[in-house]
């Protein structure tokens, strides 16, 4: 049996963490799309770092203060990331400067004017003095006032008071209050008190900083002379340049000069003055910045540029709190003013504000203005109260939606009804649009950070619709699915109408198609936006108006283009990510359980796709290339057919796969980034899931040249190097993935099974300390109860592993049995709905059977039982953890079967078989509607399934629960994925006519080459009586031409090679043959197809040697077994039997609600039972094998002597003494061959077994043996050969070199080789924790005596050996019940054993001649004696007759339990709500061998 593998696919953006990107969307912000599954992701900072230009300065030491206060305040925030990162890591903070956006997007003539807006430009130098009319300063030329001040100011000296600043300062208060008026009386929906409040609040701020520092002056190097006669035209020119300047090297000492000339000759001109504050905040001169914008609210107190720079700068300083407030009162009074409303948003989803507190109360925009100013020494420490920021952050993105989009707006254009969504207001100026997109982008990512998955989803597609030129998501896919050629988009154009979303076709295309797939669907705006055509139609008007101003005009038109030429780059990159994030939106619901309101559409994947398509074709990414090829990768064959291709007219389509189709976008994707480690690893994944096993390894190696640390490559590479034999190789990229991410439960389990292949236990530990020993980190044996802690090591970590997903797990399908049922028009949910059809249909079948009427009523009692278990989960008061899901997926099952049952005895009646040969049923449209099958509610997400593989059970510490849910968990999923394929029929398959008169059975396996299987098996199938029987074997892996498979072929009398069929198709041929009872011949592994069990084409489903253990499914009815291996106690339906008989004599009638009848719910927290299925119980031993046909050697029964007179050969016949003897001269002469060496009195103790089944107990146990019985050695394989080491340096440390030195290894020989040199072992010692099994037969064969140690009750593969011995008829000798009787049997036998030496005359009774002196008789010959010998001659004289190796006999035995399996399912009997009667005698069926005497006890 072979161990199956599996990988990890990176899946980026498919596995996105649960983080946002980033709330606000910047200029320049790169969108990280690549997630990795460790969450060791290198996601960009969060924090931007500000320009620094070091420059000398008199405020140098205020600068220090300062940056010391910024990194205090940066470490802050980086403290703050993980806790954030439990809402939105990768938080994007505001724009850490202040920004001169404004004059860019007001798209008005001439960018001062622009600044002010509309209602502002009767204003430029003179605005401040027009405020008041009495003074008759005020009223003077510009030039003037200019000198005025000009001269005041030079004459004014620090530290004292002047009647022109008095006079200054009571002109400033007296404009302040005229606008405060003037705002007031024009109302702006505003609130008056909190107005009022706010300014109050502003004037005193503005009064103390006035007092305390003076304006410094310009630098004393001035350019320009002082007869320079000012104009207007020249100050708008230089001003011009100086943004220019400041633009490119803000470092530049004209600057500042430039400018404080331009301010001494105009010091009311507020631009002037603004971008004065920007260059100090650009030269970290923060108190200056701070004193030229508030000198801006003294000549303009609505000034709200100065305001957000206001705010910006006190961030920097840590004053975040008032920063808050200048950006909300910034806000208030201009809604449009972006940069104040990304500043806001930014800080309160990124930092903590003193005033938390306060504007946590407060649920409204007005209330959150007014707050109390403090100082930086006032801010709290702690972290603020994220939920209530965030939604205060929505608050004021809402306000300023509602500012652009009135009341008025149609509720259908926002609701996106009728194919229409939302535009651009009229309001907005076209360079505007990205900022608002940014805006919604905002929104969706605050609502799902809150928990508002559908208010995400709406803020997300409005961003989309508002440069989509107002079509909704769905009408923009119809678009491409009708560019694509899709003939139902077609029609419904024709109609006027548009595909509602269930209704959209899966649209399929190639990457060269995806880049290009905007000029497809906009083939007039050559591929832009449709929303952004006006912005770039505007900016071509403006370049035309441009050229009529003889001023600048290639500079000016060259600046507006690049300024929309930034704008789109920076929409289609805000685009693409908004694409993503609502994929992201998408796949989570596809993925979760659904939910009951039937008004919400769940996505699919007809509208999930296109959003990567979309997302590629604006921003080409390798990132989005390599989620697009994940869910690429998983569609069917029959989904891709019926896709939408895009077919051009010179070549035709290509018939590609989803597996083809991702490894387009994978090889797109290493085009953009040819160091793209995510996607090497998925491409690697797939080569390996195609069998390019060396090709997987060279992408894995590729990525981890890429990404030394990338975990999922390093575990994936190590599983491929695993799967090529290299176990000892892979245990360093375990390792590896294991360091770069300690939590990585794939690369733990992977280490911890190759650390046990390969036996190096060190730091091993263990789940009981106290009972189990175990070995330490340094290799070290800890003997039990000599260790503190009781879990320890690997182990502890895999366990806990285990136990987290199983418990995780549990909570699959919550609530889907309350969905409801898409099957019923009545509304009825999806519970309500297969309770119905279980009581019809059981309740039905048992009428007909009586002879009544086939469509009689349901039994009331039934279904009110049922009823009563589905309210049980309705309610929930207990087992919150149930698996509903589960559950479901089992009452579906059990329905399947009693609809298939129905159906039989519908057409059939209650024929067990027949003489004459009836019809296969015919699926008309009327049988296919009765018997329609019943559907697994859409989107309940396939279940989880643990790390652990049901084959890693064998040897890892695991309770019978455990175990037992690890394979149930592996069965849900594949019923889930069989049950929701397209490729299964709506309806079941209809059962075959009865046996006519032979029963027809069905062997699925992969294993019919050279494989253990095909060694034991290859008589059975030819050994069938085909008188009663007719056998069919379906092969699922192409023919290898050996020995084996020809054999199997040439005696199966019908051998089926489907390993090219898909498994529709297997399925179809198996419902065509009229299987009455269909063997898997696989379980959980290596090469299984248990989906075509899972669509139950067959009646009766059997287990059987492929996997030793509980398959956990529905669609397995029998395990072929024996009660050794598998005793009743551990199986579900005897313990459904004791469990009623104790409620019965308690007259108790409680029950657990997930039971069905004579089935106990896996989930339940029992460990008392493994196995789900009932059992075909074997008499002697389940376990079959081939050894008496296929491995005899020529002389067994007779010798060739030169003996006669006449010196001719002869064949003489042996009596079993003398075949005794000639069997130890075989021994002798092998052993001599074996071990050219060895001592003859050694006693040979062996163990064949692959490595993996030794654990450090067992291997302390086998050196203590050693040590007792001082001649002899052990003997292992090289099974795998870097075993070897490890075993020689534990048995060194733990038993001394002499002892290390006694343990001998040799290669792994061919079968035959194998078999026969089996009998130079003096004893085989079984491995307790997994039995040796086929290796146990063939030494038996040798004769050979074991000694095996059934370990564990719940763990079948620890009892295969004492199956096989017993079997034998000798199994009390060497079955022990511990180890110390192992221990103890092992050195009774090897001391007691001895030996004499006689020649082959002596031996064989011959006459001496002394003419043949190279003849047998003249050999030394050796006759062993003792209780070991004794045994060995009984093992190999009666083997022959033994009842283990008569595989004629077993396959009788076989027919039996085949037969009564097959009549039970026919009269009822196996279900024990069709026959309750049933539940008074053993749901196992127990096969007897009609030659066994009737005392003889199975068990």
């Amino acid at each position: 049996m072979l161990q199956r593998q599996h990988h990890t696919h990176q899946t980026s953006c498919i596995q996105m963490d649960d983080n946002i990107q980033n709330i606000y969307c910047g200029k320049n912000q790169q969108p990280i799309l690549d997630t990795n599954v460790s969450g060791d992701s290198n996601t960009r900072s969060w924090q931007q770092h500000y320009r620094s230009n070091q420059s000398s300065s008199v405020y140098s030491q205020t600068r220090q203060s300062q940056q010391q206060h910024t990194q205090a305040l940066q470490q802050q925030q980086q403290q703050q990331q993980s806790f954030l990162s439990q809402f939105i890591p990768s938080v994007m903070l505001p724009p850490p400067s202040p920004t001169l956006s404004s004059y860019n997007y007001e798209e008005e003539n001439g960018w001062v004017n622009n600044y002010y807006g509309p209602k502002r430009q009767q204003q430029l130098s003179c605005r401040a003095v027009k405020h008041s009319q009495k003074s008759q300063q005020q009223c003077q030329p510009d030039q003037q006032e200019q000198q005025q001040y000009q001269h005041q100011s030079n004459q004014q000296q620090p530290g004292h008071s002047s009647s022109s600043k008095t006079l200054q300062e009571q002109l400033l208060k007296e404009r302040i209050q005229s606008a405060t008026s003037s705002q007031l009386e024009s109302g702006g929906g505003l609130d008056n008190e909190a107005l009022k409040h706010t300014q109050s609040s502003l004037l005193s701020q503005v009064d103390v900083s006035i007092q305390q520092q003076s304006l410094p002056s310009s630098p004393p190097a001035t350019t320009f002379p002082m007869h320079t006669q000012w104009t207007p035209e020249l100050r708008e020119s230089l001003l011009q340049y100086a943004h220019t300047l400041y633009s490119t090297t803000p470092s530049s000492p004209l600057l500042l000069s430039l400018l404080h000339s331009m301010h001494d000759a105009y010091p009311t001109h507020l631009p002037t003055i603004l971008l004065l504050a920007c260059v100090y905040y650009s030269h970290q001169d923060y108190i200056s910045s701070l004193q030229f914008n508030q000198l801006i609210l003294k000549y303009d107190p609505q000034y709200v540029e100065a305001m957000s720079n206001i705010g910006t700068t006190l961030r920097v300083l840590g004053r975040t709190s008032e920063a808050e407030k200048w950006w909300y009162q910034a806000v208030r009074l201009r809604p449009g003013y972006w940069d104040a409303v990304e500043n806001l948003v930014g800080v309160l989803c990124s930092t903590p504000s003193s005033s938390t507190s306060t504007l946590a109360g407060s649920s409204k925009l007005e209330s959150d203005m007014i707050t109390t100013s403090s100082s930086s020494s006032q801010e709290k420490q702690h972290m603020p109260d994220l939920v209530s920021r965030f939604r205060q952050a929505l608050e004021v993105c809402g306000f300023v939606e509602n500012y652009f989009y009135k009341s008025g707006i149609s509720s259908a254009v926002a609701s996106g009804e009728n194919g229409s969504g939302i535009s651009a207001p009229r309001r907005l100026p076209a360079l505007q649009i990205p900022r608002l997109q940014n805006l919604f982008y905002a929104k969706g990512n605050l609502r799902s950070a809150l928990g508002d998955v559908a208010g995400a989803q709406l803020e997300y597609e409005k961003g989309l619709e508002l440069v989509f030129g107002g079509s909704n998501l769905v009408s923009i896919i119809h678009l491409l699915a009708l560019v694509c050629g899709s003939t139902m988009a077609a029609a419904a154009t024709r109609l006027g109408k548009t595909l509602d979303a269930t209704s959209l076709p899966l649209v399929l295309l190639q990457p060269d198609q995806v880049t290009q797939v905007m000029q497809l669907m906009f083939p007039h705006t050559a591929g832009l936006l449709p929303g952004l055509v006006g912005l770039c139609a505007n900016t071509s008007k403006q370049h035309t108006q441009s050229k009529t101003t003889p001023v600048d005009t290639n500079n000016a038109g060259n600046t507006q283009s690049l300024v929309t030429s930034t704008a789109v780059r920076q929409t289609m990159q805000t685009t693409s990510t908004i694409l993503l994030n609502l994929a992201k939106l998408f796949q989570d619901q596809m993925n979760s359980p659904p939910k009951a309101d039937k008004a919400t559409i769940r996505p699919t994947l007809s509208m999930l796709v296109p959003l990567y398509y979309f997302s590629l074709s604006l921003n080409p990414s390798p990132s989005t290339a390599n989620n697009l090829g994940i869910i690429l990768s998983n569609l069917s064959g029959v989904v891709c057919s019926n896709a939408v291709q895009l077919v051009s007219s010179s070549t035709p389509p290509l018939p590609l796969t989803g597996t083809m189709r991702a490894m387009q976008f994978y090889m797109y994707g290493l085009q953009l980034d040819a160091q793209h480690p995510h996607l090497y690893t998925n491409l690697g994944s797939l080569l390996k899931d195609m069998g390019h096993l060396q090709e997987a390894i060279c992408m894995y190696e590729k990525a981890v040249e890429f990404n030394p640390r990338f975990d999922v490559a390093l575990a994936n590479l190590g599983n491929a190097i695993k799967d090529q034999g290299r176990v000892q190789d892979s245990v360093q990229f375990y390792r590896r993935a294991v360091q770069a991410n300690p939590g990585f439960v794939d690369a733990i389990c992977g280490l911890v099974n190759s650390l046990g292949g390969v036996c190096d236990w060190r730091g091993r530990g263990t789940v009981d300390g106290t009972n189990e020993p175990t070995v330490d980190d340094d290799g070290k044996f800890v003997p039990a109860g000599l260790k503190q802690k009781q879990r320890f090591g690997w182990m502890e970590k895999l366990v806990d592993i285990v136990d987290k997903q199983l418990t995780e797990g549990s909570s699959w399908g919550q609530q889907a049995l309350q969905l409801s049922s898409q099957q019923l028009q009545s509304g009825a949910t999806i519970g309500e709905h297969l309770i119905q059809l279980l009581a019809t249909f059981t309740c039905a079948s048992t009428t007909m059977v009586n002879g009544n009427n086939i469509n009689g009523p349901a039994s009331s009692t039934s279904f009110s039982k049922w009823h009563q278990q589905l309210e049980q989960w309705r309610s929930r008061h207990s087992h919150k953890s149930k698996n509903e899901g589960g559950w479901l997926i089992r009452l579906l099952e059990r329905v399947m079967r009693r609809m298939q049952r129905h159906w039989y005895i519908k057409e059939f009646g209650g024929i067990v078989a027949t003489e004459y040969a009836q019809a296969s049923i015919t699926v008309d449209p009327q049988n296919a509607q009765h018997y329609q099958r019943p559907q697994i509610p859409d989107g309940l997400s396939s279940p989880p399934v643990p790390t652990v593989l049901p084959f890693h059970t064998f040897t890892y510490p695991l309770s019978a629960r455990q175990i037992r849910l690890i394979s149930h968990r592996n069965a849900l999923r594949i019923s889930h994925s069989t049950l929701t394929s397209s490729w299964v029929a709506s309806h079941v398959y209809p059962p075959p006519p009865p046996p006519s008169p032979r029963l027809k059975i069905g062997y699925v396996s992969s294993d019919f080459n050279n494989h253990p299987l095909a060694h034991l098996m290859q008589s059975v199938f030819g050994f069938h009586d085909r008188q009663r029987y007719d056998v069919y074997c379906y092969a699922t892996t192409p023919t290898d031409s050996t020995s084996y498979r020809q054999k199997i072929e040439n005696e199966t009398e019908h051998f089926l090679d489907v390993s090219q069929w898909s498994n529709q198709q297997v399925v179809q041929q198996i419902v065509k043959d009229g299987i009455h009872v269909l063997v898997n011949l696989n379980g959980y592994t290596k090469g299984a197809r248990n989906e075509i069990f899972a669509a139950r084409p067959c009646p009766v489903q059997c287990s059987f040697m492929g996997f030793a253990g509980t398959l956990g499914g529905g669609w397995v009815d029998y395990i072929v077994a024996d009660p050794i291996v598998c005793p009743p106690a551990t199986v579900s339906s005897e313990i459904y039997r004791t469990r009623q008989q104790s409620l019965q004599r308690t007259n108790n009638n409680s029950e657990s609600y997930g039971d069905f009848e004579g089935d106990v719910d896996p989930e339940e927290p029992e460990d008392d039972f493994v196995y789900t299925e009932k059992f075909i119980y074997m008499p002697h031993s389940y376990f079959v094998n081939d050894h008496k046909q296929g491995f005899q050697e020529d002389d067994d029964t007779a010798i060739d002597l030169k003996q006669n007179n006449n010196g001719n050969n002869s064949n003489t016949a042996m009596t079993p003494d003398q075949r005794w003897k000639n069997e130890e001269n075989r021994r002798w002469s092998m052993r001599h061959e074996v071990f050219p060496g060895l001592p003859d009195d050694v006693v040979i103790f062996a163990n064949f077994n692959q490595l993996y089944k030794l654990e450090p107990s067992t291997f302390k146990l086998w050196l203590r043996i050693l040590e007792r019985v001082p001649n002899s050695v052990l003997w292992l394989l090289r099974f795998p050969p870097a075993g070897e080491q490890h075993l020689k340096k534990c048995a060194s440390n733990w038993s001394g070199d002499e002892v290390a030195q006694r343990i001998l290894f040799t290669d792994v020989a061919p079968k035959q080789i194998h078999i026969h040199r089996g009998r130079v072992a003096d004893i085989f010692l079984d491995t307790p924790e997994c039995n040796a099994h086929t290796t146990a037969a063939d030494i038996l064969w040798s004769g050979t005596p074991m000694i095996t140690y059934p370990k564990y009750d719940h763990k079948m593969c620890s009892r295969v050996g004492a199956s096989i011995a017993y079997a034998t008829g000798y199994g009390d000798e060497m079955v022990v019940p511990s180890e110390q009787a192992y221990e103890d049997r092992a050195v009774q036998w090897a001391t007691g054993l001895s030996y004499h030496y006689t020649s082959a005359d002596q031996l064989y009774g011959l006459k001496h001649d002394a003419r043949n002196t190279d003849r047998l008789s003249y050999r030394r010959m050796r006759q062993g004696r003792g209780a070991l010998m004794d045994l060995r001659q009984r093992l190999f004289l009666t083997r022959e007759q033994s009842r283990l190796f008569d595989t004629e006999r077993w396959t009788r035995n076989l027919e039996q339990g085949f037969s009564e399996a097959w009549r039970r399912w026919v009269t009822g009997e196996e279900m024990e709500d069709v026959s309750p009667s049933s539940l008074d005698y053993s749901g196992c069926i127990w096969v007897a061998d009609p030659d066994d005497g009737p005392h003889e006890d199975l068990l």
